[in-house]
Order: structure tokens, then C-alpha cells, then sequence
């Protein structure tokens, strides 16, 4: 069972590339769309990383840094 969901999240960020792809109007050559689906699986782990830290209600953004 747990193979499927990988195949279903593999599929689903298949289809999300090949969508960005076609909306952009660029090609991408069959030997690096493993690499080009490797990165994006990358990419969503870290947003998921991201996502999930928990912040308090209280938490404000840093100040914005000028030299």
C-alpha cells in the first residue's frame, strides 16, 4: 500500500511538471525529466519542512536588513 502512494504523489507531480511545462511553452528533453521530477520532489520536502514548523501566534517578521 505504501508503494502506491508514492506512485500516486510520483503521477501527481508528473502531471504538475508536464502542466508548468505546457503553460510556459517549454520543452524539456525525455533524458532529464527524472532529474527535473528528482528536484521538484526535493523542492515540496523542504516546503513541507517549512510548513510544518509550528509558530506561535505572537511571531513577527525579521526587521528588513539595509547595509
Amino acid at each position: 500500500m505504501g508503494d502506491q502512494g508514492a506512485t500516486d504523489a510520483g503521477a501527481d507531480l508528473g502531471a504538475f511538471l508536464d502542466s508548468g511545462l505546457r503553460l510556459a511553452g517549454l520543452p524539456l528533453e525525455a533524458e532529464l525529466r527524472p532529474r527535473v521530477l528528482m528536484h521538484l520532489a526535493t523542492a515540496l520536502t523542504m516546503l513541507e519542512l517549512v510548513a510544518e514548523f509550528p509558530l506561535p501566534d505572537e511571531a513577527e517578521p525579521a526587521p528588513v536588513y539595509v547595509p
